[in-house]
């Protein structure tokens, strides 16, 4: 399904009042210098009953988007030699542009992820030092989608939906709006201070004709009943955690993922990466509205599965995800040095072959559906392809009925997913089918 958009207007938009002198350098922390030099783009989808004054809605997101820059001003900065934000109020890329081709509910019943990056404002495999773009897609129908690309340099998926909330909080000041605007914590580079990163080339980025990202959404009842059997097979005592739904979906994918695989390199290493939030892992925990990049690797190399598949690697990125806790972030402070070496190794290995990841992210839980501009919660939030190699991405449905995920695999791999008969038996819909309609359970 292709999309075509037509640019009405392009301007910049700035904080609404200047940042002040001292807040011009904004430090990037050690985590933020090892996270990819990526954009993270999402889609947010919103549907109108009745006329739309566009030029209305257009003019409060600038006007909101100005007033809540103020606080979130490394936003219109530039980042800068993967050191620091020079935030001198530059602003950020502001587009509209008009959908020419499709009605909203075209799209978002039978979505091609390929074509979704035109609904954003930047191409996905051109990062430059803005921070920040945004662009307001309009529809025939009066459906918008607010389409925005955000560097992952200076901040992570949470960052990312907390700023759009207080955007969408600083859109929608009416007596009946519950969101208010939390401001930003910015001290990240305080906490994981920033490191001589030489010789450290970060998470590659893939040639993007080389990868394929499709979205599957995963029944929320076969999902429990996936979590059931785990519990059942790894025997979990009173004392231990269940695994979770996404702990036990992402062990079932890995050992689809892993037997896969041919066998003509028997020294090559394969590990499953399960990328952990750490704000809830400090003592006390951080607050929501702490700001930049919060996360780490788990990584664990489970033994091939053979016969009772599904079980053990489930029990081992559990371990591995309890082992990050408040005694790993002081270690982690210690031994910086040690864990960007090990970094650097890897880098190294993936590219000899010598080394095999599945990478899974989830941003369950995470606020995704609270962006109120003052017309409601969004009809559907999406992310696009991504050119993160092996990687999957786990997300909430609207409703909360299920999970969507986002593959991002090369072609055969992708196609040894969609051939399982025990994969698509957890999905909620036939491979090839169009996803159910949003619009039809409002």
């Amino acid at each position: 399904m292709k999309i075509e958009v037509e640019l009405i207007t392009k301007e910049t938009i700035k904080p609404s009042s200047p940042t002040p002198h001292h807040l011009h350098h904004h430090q990037l922390s050690f985590l933020d210098q090892l996270a990819p030099h990526a954009y993270v783009p999402f889609l947010y989808f919103y549907e109108f009953n009745g006329s739309t004054n566009i030029n209305q809605i257009s003019n409060l997101l600038k006007t909101s988007l100005s007033k809540v820059l103020t606080q979130y001003y490394p936003f219109a900065g530039r980042v800068r030699n993967n050191l620091f934000v020079h935030c001198k109020d530059q602003g950020i890329p502001f587009s509209e542009v008009k959908v020419k081709t499709h009605l909203l509910s075209d799209v978002i019943t039978n979505p091609c992820l390929s074509e979704l990056h035109k609904l954003l404002p930047f191409k996905l495999d051109e990062v430059t030092e803005t921070a920040l773009g945004v662009q307001l897609n309009v529809f025939e129908c009066g459906g918008i989608a607010v389409g925005l690309c955000i560097s992952h340099r200076i901040a992570d998926g949470l960052s990312c939906f907390t700023f759009v909330n207080n955007w969408a909080a600083a859109s929608n000041c009416g007596p009946g709006n519950k969101n208010s605007i939390v401001g930003p914590d910015f001290s990240a580079a305080s906490i994981f201070p920033p490191r001589n990163m030489d010789g450290y080339l970060g998470v590659p980025i893939t040639n993007k004709h080389e990868i394929k990202t499709k979205m599957f959404v995963f029944d929320a009842s076969k999902v429990e009943a996936l979590r059931s059997r785990h519990e059942q097979s790894i025997k979990v005592s009173k004392t231990q955690k269940r695994p979770s739904k996404v702990e036990a979906l992402s062990a079932f994918l890995w050992d689809i993922f892993v037997l896969s695989r041919p066998r003509e390199r028997p020294q090559t290493l394969y590990a499953v990466v399960y990328i952990m939030d750490l704000r809830s892992r400090f003592k006390p925990p951080l607050p929501q509205h702490t700001f930049g990049n919060y996360y780490r690797a788990a990584m664990a190399t489970p033994t091939v599965p053979t016969g009772e598949k599904h079980h053990g690697s489930v029990r081992q990125v559990m371990e591995e995800i309890e082992k990050i806790d408040n005694n790993y972030m002081r270690k982690f402070h210690e031994g910086y040095q040690e864990h960007l070496d090990f970094m650097k190794k890897r880098t190294e290995k993936a590219a000899k072959g010598e080394l095999v990841t599945l990478t899974f992210s989830s941003v369950c839980k995470f606020p995704v559906y609270d962006a109120d501009f003052g017309w409601g919660r969004p009809t559907w939030v999406s992310m696009t392809a991504m050119r993160i190699s092996n990687q999957i991405v786990f997300m909430d449905t609207r409703n909360g009925d299920g999970i969507e995920s986002y593959f991002s695999l090369k072609e055969e791999d992708m196609a040894k997913f969609e051939h399982n008969k025990e994969f698509t038996a957890l999905l909620s819909s036939p491979i090839g089918n169009v996803k159910e309609n949003p619009l039809a359970r409002l």
